[in-house]
């Protein structure tokens, strides 16, 4: 439960803010275990469609037809069949 708790403070969840995780040392190293640094939290949710403060998820038909998803169609030469 616990860990659930820090997954989705990392995935911006509002509901488990830093300031409503109990207890604190959820947070040790959270850095260290971060979705990385090629894109931002942001960028990467609205690539996969996915809202995390309406808890929606959009369709994604780049995904559901092999395609490239928006701000990757230069690589659609590898998406060919």
């Amino acid at each position: 439960m616990l860990v659930r708790e820090r997954v989705k403070n990392q995935l911006g969840y509002p509901e488990a803010a830093k300031d409503m995780i109990k207890p604190k040392s959820l947070f040790t190293a959270v850095e260290q275990y971060s979705m990385g640094t090629s894109r931002s939290l942001d960028d990467y949710l609205q690539i996969v469609g996915l809202n995390m403060n309406t808890k929606e998820v959009t369709y994604t038909a780049w995904c559901e037809t092999g395609m490239p998803p928006p701000g990757f169609e230069k690589y659609e030469h590898l998406y060919q069949a």
